[in-house]
């Protein structure tokens, strides 16, 4: 490819919010990156690094520059964003000519404008003259992994984080408890560990490497469902069985954790004191809350509805107490300096007792028409992350009637970050352009449902595409390029360096 050729087309993901190139193309023999301010020289140092992996060691050839910008990048910056941005610690501006000039607000920024950099020269040799901007739509582009279900080594989650830091990636979900494993090492109980997990060193390196790729990592520890693996070592916990029927959609109890005690509350609240000083550092965390019971028959369970006629009167049901219980969990954990998050489907149902305005909602689903709505929680003001389950749920074995994301597939929905699930019946749910502060952002999510369907080196090849498209998507509240402008893109950035994972 010819220097003019070149010019023609920024290979980079996400795509800019704003392009304007002049023609001809910038690739030196020799590169100094110069650092203006010192909060920046981390991201100087690294970019120097990568620079000399592919093949433009450092010398007085060309100069970067790499400083504060002097005033907020906004979206006046990003004109041509389809779903607009607000000022944001990850913008960047970006001039190439003979030398490269980068404006950024922080470090994180830094690594963004880098990236666009150097995603150009792994897939061309070269970057295009002219300037670019980019400031992302919302602030949150995540990636949920049940590692719980399924054992995956520190070595792939850290060539995740690295893949997925690459492509504007800032946070990794970490779902380490499920029905069917407990999955990073336990001090206080020891007993309820797999025997595949996650050393407390390792996790600390994982954390680490999250840190070092301006990644926010959220501990995901579900209750009081999805708790089977905890509660076989301690059944006197579990809530006692409901009325079972044959077309439930969940069936038994031994999952459950009998929040009509005083004992197992606070069993879950231990549970949560052992394994916080891990992510010592982070500042939010994933309590569940999900699938606890059959939401569909949930005064079947005796014991949840006697204990919520006990406590809050005739009115209330097992919904009350499981609202009392994440507030109850919230609380625990904003004492410890970690914001609650739950899932939706169990949420905002209750007559009596109000779910805690604070609690951010992963709104993954609305596959039943009991479940509430998402105006509701737009209305009571709680900020929302769309994990839109029928896009961005990637489950291994495509279990439950799930099929594998594509790209094509968000595409074709002209997907943006306020675009949640349908309702029943196909109604349309979405926080139109410009999006208010409550919607945080939105996720992809790996679920291990049939841990033997693809091998973990499967894995990170299927989600590829499609974690690429989301994150193109919601970084730009939609995207200006096509379908084929974006597989182009994916294909020729290729990945970077550490992010192959283990087979």
């Amino acid at each position: 490819m010819t220097s003019t050729d070149a010019a023609r087309r920024w290979y980079a993901l996400p795509h800019p919010s704003t392009l304007r190139l002049e023609g001809g193309a910038w690739r030196p023999d020799t590169v100094q990156v110069i650092v203006a301010d010192e909060c920046l020289a981390a991201e100087a140092a690294r970019l120097q690094r990568e620079l000399a992996a592919l093949g433009i060691p450092p010398g007085t050839g060309s100069r970067i520059l790499l400083r504060s910008a002097e005033a907020p990048i906004t979206s006046s910056d990003a004109a041509s964003t389809p779903g607009g941005a607000v000022a944001s610690d990850e913008a960047y501006a970006i001039d190439v000519g003979d030398d490269i000039d980068i404006r950024v607000p922080s470090a994180t920024g830094g690594f963004r404008a880098t990236r666009q950099l150097l995603h150009n020269l792994r897939a061309q040799g070269c970057v295009p003259r002219g300037s670019v901007a980019g400031t992302p739509a919302v602030r949150e582009r995540g990636v949920h992994l049940d590692a719980a279900r399924k054992h995956y080594p520190a070595e792939w989650i850290i060539a995740l984080l690295h893949a997925a830091a690459d492509v504007g990636i800032n946070v990794l979900q970490w779902h380490f408890s499920e029905n069917e494993g407990f999955r990073l090492e336990s001090a206080a109980f020891p007993e309820i560990v797999s025997a595949g997990h996650i050393a407390l060193a390792d996790a600390v390196r994982i954390l680490d490497v999250a840190r070092g790729l301006h990644v926010e990592v959220i501990p995901s520890l579900d209750m009081p469902g999805h708790l089977r693996q905890v509660l076989a070592q301690h059944p006197r916990l579990r809530l006692p069985p409901g009325r079972e029927r044959a077309d439930a959609a969940i069936t038994g109890t031994d999952h459950a954790l009998d929040i009509t005690q005083e004992q197992a509350v606070a069993f879950a609240e231990r549970l949560i004191d052992d394994v916080a000083p891990v992510f010592a550092g982070c500042s939010r965390w994933h309590l569940g809350g999900d699938e606890f019971v059959d939401f569909a028959r949930i005064d079947d369970y005796p014991a949840l509805r006697d204990a919520a006629h006990a406590r809050y009167g005739a009115e209330a049901s097992g919904f009350d107490l499981l609202t009392a219980f994440v507030n109850r969990i919230a609380a625990h954990l904003r004492g410890l300096g970690f914001r609650a998050r739950a899932w939706n489907d169990g949420m905002l149902r209750g007559s009596v007792v109000r779910l805690d305005a604070g609690i951010e909602l992963t709104w993954w689903t609305n596959w039943h028409r009991q479940m509430r709505p998402l105006a509701d929680a737009v209305a009571a003001g709680h900020p929302l992350v769309n994990v839109n389950d029928g896009l961005f749920y990637y489950v291994l074995g495509e279990h439950a009637g799930y099929r594998y994301p594509t790209a094509e597939r968000i595409w074709a929905a002209d997907w943006h970050p306020g675009l949640f699930p349908v309702l029943p019946g196909g109604g349309r749910q979405e926080i139109p352009h410009p999006y208010p502060d409550s919607l945080r952002g939105s996720c992809f999510a790996i679920w291990s449902d049939e841990p033997g369907a693809q091998t973990v080196a499967e894995v990170a090849d299927g989600i590829r595409a499609p974690l690429r498209a989301m994150a193109e998507r919601a970084w730009n509240g939609g995207s200006a390029l096509t379908l084929a402008e974006f597989e182009r893109a994916d294909a020729a950035i290729g990945s970077p360096e550490g992010a192959s994972p283990p087979g």
